[in-house]
C-alpha cells in the first residue's frame, strides 16, 4: 500500500462479501477511513484529508465527492434529497469547479466514475464473489495478487503509443473504466458501464469562448485557494504558469509564492518573462532556483516509494521535475499549482484539419500550407496524408514493429496516429508480442471521435491526464500535492467547444488562451513567441548519468522479462550522441524499467520480476 499520507479509496458494495472485503482491507492497513452504507456497512474505505471529501445523505441515498472540492454549502445535500435516479448525476461533475471523484449509491444500486477526460479514475476487478472498484491499479491488483501482464509492459515500450492500448491495465483481471464512463453495481451484482459525458463540439466562436475559458479557469484557481493559506505554483515564463499563477493572484485569498527555475538564462528567456509575469501580481512572492541547483535529465531516476499505475517519462526526470515542490515543502506550502495541461488544450494541432477538410476545403488548405511552411513539410506527404481516408482500425492495423516511425516534427501527422517509433533494442519476442497486440486491437477499437483531428486532440488530454496522475505521486513524496486547474472537466469542455479554427492555427500561439488571459496577464508576456527548451540539459544529463544508466541493465527487470536486450541497452546508454539515442528514444524503457523495480507486486529496487509461464 502507498506510504502513509498518499490518498486512496477502495468502494465496496453493501453486501456480506463486501463486507468480508473491507475488512481485509482494514486489517491490512491500520489508519484508514470510512464511510458506511446506510446498513452500517463499509462502502469508501481509505485515506483522505477532511477538506477533500464531501458526504451527503438522505435516508438510504448518498452521494460521496472526493478530492479537489469547490465550495458546496447545502448544494450537494439539495440534489441528493431530490435524486431519484443515479442517471440524473451525470451532471454534476461538468457543473461545478473541481476534480474529484463521484460515488453514489440509491436503492442499492452503487455507482462509482472519475472524471471526464482520466485526470481522476476507476478500476475495478473481481475477489471472494464481490466486485471491488478502487482510483488505483497498482492497490487494486496488491489487494487481489493480480499477476503481471507482459504483453501490455511491452507495448508502454514504443513510443507513441495509441492511447486506447496505453490505457490498459499494467495486471490481469484488474480493469479500467475508461474516461468519461462510469461503473454501477447493481443490487443484484451485475456490472453496468455506461458514458455519461461526451466533449462538446467546437461551434463556439473566439470571443465567447474566452469568456468561458476565463470563467472557467477563474473557478479551478479558486477550488485550489478556497482554504487560503500558502501555496506555490510554477512560474516559467510561459503563458500557461503565467495565466495559473496570475489567476491565484488576483483571487488573494490564499498567499502565494510563484516559482521559477530558468536554468541557464544565456540559453533561454523563461526567467525575463517570470520576473515581468510578476510585476502584474501584488503580493506575490518570487522564488527563483539558481541554476546550479536544478538538477540535470535523468538524476534521481530510481525511486521505489512512488509506486504509479503506469510507467511515466517523468521518471527520467524525476529530480528535475519535483525540486521546486520539495523546496516549496520546506517553505510550508500545502498545495503547488503547475500549468501542465495548456499545451494539450490551446496549442492545437494541424491534424484538426484533416477531417476538417470536407466542409471547409478552402479553409483548411490555406491553414495546412502555413503549417507546411512554418514545419518544412513537403506538400507531397501533406497531399499523401490528407487523402488517406482509412478507418481507425484500418490505421491500427497497419502498424507495424519492423517500420519505425520517426519522432520529430520534420514529418507530417496529419491522420489517426503517429507510427511508433520502434528501438533497436527490443527482443525479437518483446516485437511478436507487441505485434500480436497491434492486430488484436484493430479488431474491435472504436476512435475517440468520429474523425483524426478530434481523436488526437482528445487522445492527447487522455494521455496528459494519465502522466500528471504519475507526476503526481511522485510530487507528494516531497511533501507538496500538484495541482492542475487545466485538466478540471468544466476547463475542458470550455476550451473544446471553440471552433478550430480559433484554436488550431499557425498565425498565432495559444489565440484562445492569450484572449482569455487578457486584462490578467501582462500584456509583454501574452505576446511572447519564444519557448524555453530543455534539450540541453537532456542531452548533459545522459552525460553526466551515463555510467549510472548502464548499470541499469547489470540486474534488468525488463530483461529478466525477456524484453529487451541488456547489451544493446548499455552500448547505447554509453554512447549518447548515437543515432538510437536521439529524440529521447531512451525514455520508455527507462520508464518502464523504473516502474517494473518499483511497482510490480510491490518488488523493490534488488528484486527484479521473473517472468511467469502463465
Amino acid at each position: 500500500m502507498p506510504s502513509r499520507g498518499t490518498p486512496f479509496f477502495f468502494a465496496f458494495s453493501d453486501s456480506e462479501a463486501g463486507r468480508f472485503a473491507a475488512r481485509r482491507l482494514r486489517r491490512e492497513n491500520t489508519g484508514l477511513r470510512v464511510v458506511a452504507h446506510a446498513s452500517g456497512r463499509p462502502w469508501v474505505v481509505g485515506r483522505w484529508a477532511d477538506e477533500d471529501i464531501a458526504v451527503a445523505r438522505a435516508g438510504s441515498t448518498a452521494v460521496v465527492l472526493i478530492g479537489t472540492l469547490p465550495e458546496l454549502c447545502d448544494r450537494l445535500t439539495d440534489r441528493v434529497e431530490r435524486l431519484r435516479d443515479l442517471d440524473e448525476l451525470d451532471t454534476l461533475s461538468t457543473s461545478v469547479a473541481g476534480d474529484f471523484h463521484l460515488l453514489a449509491c440509491l436503492a442499492g444500486d452503487m455507482r462509482v466514475q472519475g472524471t471526464a477526460y482520466g485526470s481522476r479514475r476507476i478500476f475495478h476487478t473481481r475477489s471472494q464473489d464481490t466486485e471491488v472498484v478502487a482510483d488505483r491499479a497498482a492497490l487494486l491488483a496488491e489487494f487481489v495478487g493480480a499477476r503481471l501482464d507482459e504483453a501490455a509492459v511491452a507495448m508502454r515500450l514504443v513510443q507513441p503509443l495509441p492511447a486506447l492500448l496505453a490505457e490498459r491495465v499494467l495486471w490481469h483481471g484488474v480493469s479500467a473504466v475508461p474516461p468519461g464512463r462510469q461503473l454501477t453495481l447493481q443490487a443484484d451484482g451485475r456490472l453496468r458501464s455506461r458514458r455519461w459525458h461526451r466533449p462538446p463540439e467546437p461551434r463556439v466562436p473566439l470571443a465567447q469562448g474566452a469568456a468561458a475559458v476565463r470563467s472557467a479557469l477563474t473557478d479551478a484557481v479558486a477550488a485550489r485557494t478556497r482554504l487560503g493559506g500558502l501555496i506555490s505554483g510554477d512560474l516559467s515564463g510561459g503563458m500557461d504558469s503565467t495565466s495559473i499563477c496570475s489567476l491565484a493572484a488576483r483571487d488573494g485569498t490564499a498567499k502565494l509564492i510563484a516559482c521559477t527555475a530558468p536554468g541557464d538564462e544565456s540559453e533561454n528567456d523563461d526567467g525575463f518573462y517570470a520576473r515581468l509575469a510578476v510585476e502584474k501580481m501584488p503580493g506575490t512572492e518570487h522564488f527563483v532556483l539558481p541554476k546550479d541547483e536544478l538538477p540535470l535529465f535523468y538524476s534521481g531516476i530510481l525511486d521505489e516509494h512512488s509506486r504509479t499505475d503506469t510507467p511515466s517519462i517523468f521518471a527520467v526526470s524525476r529530480d528535475r521535475a519535483t525540486v521546486l515542490n520539495s523546496r516549496m515543502a520546506e517553505r510550508g506550502s500545502r498545495l503547488h499549482l503547475t500549468g501542465y495541461g495548456g499545451d494539450h488544450l490551446f496549442l492545437g494541432s494541424a491534424a484538426q484539419y484533416h477531417g476538417l477538410l470536407p466542409r471547409r476545403p478552402v479553409l483548411s488548405l490555406q491553414q495546412l500550407r502555413a503549417y507546411r511552411i512554418l514545419f518544412s513539410w513537403s506538400w507531397h506527404e501533406v497531399l499523401a496524408q490528407l487523402a488517406d481516408r482509412r478507418s481507425y482500425r484500418s490505421a491500427l492495423a497497419s502498424l507495424s514493429v519492423h517500420r519505425s516511425g520517426d519522432l520529430s516534427i520534420s514529418a507530417p501527422a496529419l491522420g489517426w496516429l503517429v507510427p511508433p517509433h520502434i528501438p533497436v533494442w527490443l527482443t525479437g519476442d518483446c516485437r511478436a508480442m507487441i505485434q500480436r497486440q497491434f492486430a488484436e486491437a484493430a479488431h474491435n477499437a472504436e476512435p475517440y471521435a468520429p474523425t483524426s483531428g478530434r481523436h488526437r486532440e482528445l487522445e492527447a488530454i487522455h494521455v496528459g491526464t494519465q502522466e500528471m496522475r504519475a507526476v503526481s505521486e511522485m510530487v507528494r513524496h516531497v511533501g507538496v500535492p500538484l495541482a492542475t486547474p487545466y485538466f478540471d472537466d468544466h476547463v475542458i469542455d470550455a476550451a473544446l467547444s471553440v471552433r478550430i479554427e480559433d484554436r488550431a492555427t499557425p498565425w498565432a500561439y495559444k489565440p484562445l488562451l492569450t484572449e482569455a488571459m487578457r486584462g490578467i496577464v501582462a500584456d509583454g508576456c501574452l505576446a511572447r513567441t519564444t519557448k524555453g527548451d530543455g534539450s540541453r540539459d537532456e542531452t548533459g544529463g545522459l552525460y553526466r548519468h551515463r555510467d549510472e544508466l548502464a548499470a541499469l541493465w547489470d540486474d534488468s527487470a525488463l530483461t529478466a522479462l525477456g524484453l529487451v536486450d541488456a547489451e544493446a541497452l548499455r552500448q547505447s546508454t554509453t554512447r549518447p550522441g548515437s543515432p538510437e539515442m536521439q529524440d529521447s528514444a531512451i525514455s520508455s524503457v527507462l520508464a518502464c524499467e523504473v516502474w517494473l523495480r518499483t511497482a510490480y507486486n510491490g518488488a523493490s529496487r534488488n528484486e527484479a520480476p521473473r517472468r511467469t509461464t502463465a
